[in-house]
C-alpha cells in the first residue's frame, strides 16, 4: 500500500535513540534530514536506560501490548543489522538469564530455552545458589544506549544530515493551509516538509498546540550504578530483584526499586560480591504511552507532521527508525507499524 505522506526533505526533533535511528535511517535512504535536539545525544531518558535488547519483561508483568510485542520480535536481528552497517556499534551479546525463585518454570517462547542448576552456573560461575530452572537467551544483548545514539548521528552526518544539538524547538511551524514548514528554535527557524517528533515526553507539549493529542507520560525508571569486581556477572540476570549487568571491569548496573534492598540481593544472590557499593542513582522519566504501545505514524489534523514515541525505545529503535524512513521516502504504509497510529487515541 501506499501514502499519501512522502518527504525527501525531514527535521527530527530529537536526539535520543529514536530520533538518532530516524535521522540515520532517513539519511541513509536519501532524504536531506536536520536532527535537532535541546541537549547533546541521548542526554536525556536515553542515558539512563538498563538498554537490554531481546526478551526483555520474559517473566516481566504487565506484558508489552500486541504492536510492541510484534516489534520487538525483530529488535536482535535490527541490531545485528545495524551492526554490519555501523562498524564499532557498542553491542554486547552477552544473552540473558532469568528466573524466580519459588514459582515454576514458564512456558517459553522460540529462542528462549530452560535451563537447570548446573547450566545456569555454567553461565554463571559467581552464584551462590544458582536456581533450580533459569530461562536462557542466547541471543540477548545490552548496549551502551548513549554510544549507540552517538554513532547512529555519526552515521546521519556520513550521509549528509545536518545536527544541530543545543538548540531548543519552540514550535511546528505551519503555512496558511496548516501544512508543517519546519520547526522554530533557539537558534532560528529550521525548514523541513515533514517534521517527525521524537522528543520523548516533550513529545506531547509540542505537538498540543497544533490541535494533535499524543497521550504520553513521563513514567520513572531507576538505573543504580555499583562498584563491583571484574567478571562478577557475565550475562545480563533478570530475577524478582533486579536487572543486572556488567558495565565496566569495575561497575554494574542495575534497575530496580531500591538501592538498600537491590545491594543486599547483588552481595546474596553472587560470591565476591560482599565489597559492592553504591556508587549513584539516575531516575530517568520514560515516555509512557497511556495504552502502553508506540505512537508512531502522521498526525492527520496536521499534514507533514509525524509522530514517533515510544516506551522500549532502545530496543524498538533500529527497527522503528527503518519503517519509519520507509514511509516517509517512498510512501509505504508499512503493516507492522499499522496498531501504532496517533488516530487510535
Amino acid at each position: 500500500m501506499s501514502s499519501p505522506l512522502m518527504s525527501s526533505d525531514v527535521v527530527v526533533v530529537g536526539a535520543g535513540i529514536v530520533g538518532a535511528s530516524v535521522a540515520y535511517h532517513a539519511a541513509r535512504a536519501g532524504a536531506a534530514v536536520t536532527l535537532v535536539d535541546a541537549g547533546r545525544p541521548g542526554g536525556g531518558v536515553t542515558a539512563n536506560s538498563f538498554a537490554w535488547v531481546g526478551s526483555f519483561g520474559v517473566l516481566n508483568s504487565p506484558p508489552a501490548g500486541p504492536a510492541a510485542t510484534g516489534l520487538r520480535a525483530t529488535a536482535t536481528d535490527e541490531y545485528r543489522r545495524l551492526e554490519a552497517e555501523l562498524p564499532g556499534l557498542p553491542i554486547t551479546w552477552s544473552g540473558s538469564l532469568s528466573w524466580r525463585a519459588g514459582e515454576s518454570a514458564p512456558d517459553v517462547q522460540p529462542g528462549q530455552e530452560i535451563v537447570d542448576a548446573a547450566t545456569a552456573a555454567a553461565l554463571e560461575p559467581n552464584l551462590r545458589q544458582p536456581p533450580d530452572w533459569a530461562v536462557w537467551v542466547a541471543g540477548d544483548a545490552a548496549v551502551d544506549p548513549v554510544g549507540v545514539t552517538e554513532r547512529l548521528i555519526a552515521g546521519a552526518r556520513e550521509h549528509g544530515a545536518k545536527v544541530q544539538l543545543d538548540t531548543p524547538v519552540s514550535a511546528v511551524r505551519r503555512d496558511a493551509e496548516g501544512r508543517t514548514v519546519g520547526v522554530d528554535t533557539a537558534a532560528g527557524p529550521l525548514a523541513g516538509a515533514t517534521v517527525v517528533l521524537a522528543a520523548g515526553v516533550a513529545t506531547a507539549a509540542l505537538a498540543a498546540p497544533l490541535g494533535v493529542r499524543v497521550p504520553v507520560e513521563p513514567s520513572p525508571a531507576t538505573l543504580f550504578r555499583f562498584r563491583a569486581p571484574a567478571a562478577l556477572v557475565r550475562t545480563l540476570v533478570n530475577t524478582q530483584d533486579f536487572d543486572l549487568r556488567q558495565v565496566a571491569d569495575d561497575q554494574l548496573i542495575a534497575a530496580a526499586d531500591s538501592p538498600d534492598q537491590t545491594l543486599a540481593a547483588i552481595r546474596s544472590t553472587f560470591r565476591g560480591a560482599d565489597d559492592v557499593e553504591l556508587l549513584s542513582t539516575h531516575v530517568g522519566q520514560r515516555p509512557m504511552p497511556t495504552d502502553g504501545e508506540p505512537i508512531i505514524g502522521p498526525a492527520t489534523e496536521t499534514p507533514g507532521l509525524y509522530i514517533a514515541v515510544m516506551h522500549a525505545a532502545i530496543a524498538l529503535a533500529p527497527t522503528t527508525g527503518h519503517l519509519i524512513a520507509q514511509e516517509l521516502l517512498h510512501g509505504t504504509i508499512e503493516p507492522a507499524l499499522t496498531a501504532c497510529r496517533p488516530s487510535r487515541f
